[in-house]
């Protein structure tokens, strides 16, 4: 028999493990990488938290801080930028180990899978470390799990996007200019710093969901996560938001779709059905009343409506006679939601009556304040916001407490700040949803990372 040899190329498994073992050597043996690395997070998380921790008087209050939501994003935005850095160079310092050792054959999944594990592992210790010592010092209490979650799949995103970029890049100096480029358009186009509505907004635009371009941002995906989560995910909110999504969504029904938005439409149906200069106007809202009148009857419960009804509902067969029965449906309608929004006024009084008799009235309201943010609750529900509804020729936009909005498309998108998001007609709650978002990017940027894709795309 012949002897075993001891010069074969190992499997794909063992592999990985050499090369492992090779870079978790190299790293730990280079104490400023280590030092960096692992002091790096923390120490940025207490700038951030010490500097935006917003102290008024003698006694801070989680509440009455006003930083909140530049504090989450900035911690989005470090995220990302950690992962980016400790990865970008990961492949492009190895080019010449690489190359020596390619007469052997090694296997570039076992490589690349050996790398990824490394910085997700380092990335992992990080976000934890940076969300512990922000948190703590901040006052964020209960969101531990939830910020990690979101900042360590935020920086495992940013981890491929660097493994990608230094693997199509043969010079370190290109990598660190391509940076800004990656995190800038984070900043401008994650809804945060620039409202989705006011971004490149003409006569024209409505953005009844998230623009394109915002989908693009892994920023805007962790932000929102972050936001609606801390929102509606605390230990004092998670106890009302069902009924305050019901009392917000019909009170818009009953006050802005149904008496500023329908009912104006009826009455220039009223007043313009017989003049011509009117027609495309007067059309377009008997084809929102028809719609909306159907869509609502069906949401409060009410039989269908008369057929006579909807069939007069345009410029031929349109009289007075129809328009006074239209105005009557509309008003039971408004009275049904503003009934229902009553009878959840109701729940919530009864669930916060619950409360204070279990915890007294003295440890209900620090709960409120330990868990709550003033300046997040005008964010999300975007309290300075006068326009509450956009009408266009053929539907009416709710622009009207995004948090609390129920969203209407069923292939996932929806509005900033949504609660959930639909797939059909399952509703998944936000949070996973963008973090799935994000872990579908990931797996799209591995295969990407695999067949080498930017490397052939740039040429190099």
């Amino acid at each position: 028999p012949l002897p075993e040899n001891n010069y074969s190329i190992p499997g794909l498994a063992k592999q990985s493990l050499i090369f492992y073992m090779r870079d978790f050597l190299s790293k730990i043996a280079n104490r400023q990488y280590m030092l960096i690395a692992m002091l790096g997070a923390p120490l940025l998380a207490v700038l951030l938290a010490y500097f935006t921790r917003n102290v008024s008087g003698k006694a801070y209050s989680f509440s009455d801080n006003e930083n909140l939501p530049a504090f989450m994003f900035m911690c989005v935005i470090t995220a990302l930028f950690m992962g980016l850095i400790i990865s970008a160079e990961e492949i492009v310092k190895d080019r010449k180990i690489l190359k020596r050792e390619s007469f052997l054959n090694l296997s570039w999944f076992s490589y690349i899978n050996s790398k990824i594990i490394m910085m997700f592992l380092i990335s992992a210790v990080q976000t934890i470390a940076f969300v512990i010592a922000g948190n703590l010092i901040f006052g964020i209490k209960g969101m531990i799990p939830v910020y990690w979650i979101i900042l360590f799949s935020t920086s495992c995103l940013a981890n491929l996007i660097g493994l990608n970029i230094s693997s199509a890049f043969s010079s370190v100096v290109s990598i660190y200019i391509l940076i800004p480029f990656i995190i800038i358009p984070q900043l401008l186009f994650s809804g945060v710093l620039v409202k989705f509505d006011n971004l490149h907004r003409n006569e024209t635009t409505v953005n009844e969901y998230v623009p394109v371009l915002g989908e693009l941002m892994p920023a805007r995906w962790a932000y929102e996560a972050l936001a609606v989560e801390q929102f509606k995910g605390n230990r004092y909110e998670r106890n009302f938001f069902r009924y305050d999504m019901e009392i917000s969504q019909n009170d818009w029904y009953a006050r802005f779709l149904i008496h500023q938005a329908l009912k104006r439409d009826l009455l220039e149906c009223r007043y313009y059905n017989d003049s011509s200069q009117y027609d495309r106007v007067v059309s377009d809202n008997f084809g929102k009343l028809t719609g909306y009148i159907k869509k609502l009857s069906a949401l409060a419960g009410f039989e269908p409506p008369p057929e006579v009804l909807i069939s007069s509902l345009n410029k031929e067969k349109f009289n007075a006679e129809t328009a006074e029965a239209a105005e009557i449906l509309l008003d039971s309608l408004a009275g049904r939601f503003r009934s229902v929004s009553n009878i959840n006024k109701s729940k919530k009084d009864s669930a916060t009556i619950a409360l204070v008799a279990e915890m007294g009235m003295e440890a209900f309201l620090e709960m409120k304040d330990d868990y709550t943010n003033d300046r997040l609750t005008e964010i999300m529900v975007d309290e300075f916001n006068t326009q509450k509804i956009i009408e266009t020729r053929s539907k009416i936009i709710q622009k009207y407490e995004p948090v609390f909005m129920k969203p209407v498309s069923k292939n996932g998108r929806a509005h900033f700040y949504a609660p959930y998001k639909k797939i059909g007609n399952t509703a998944i709650d936000t949070f996973w949803f963008n973090i799935g978002v994000l872990w579908l990017v990931s797996l799209i940027l591995y295969v990407a990372l695999y067949f080498r894709l930017m490397k052939k795309i740039i040429g190099t």
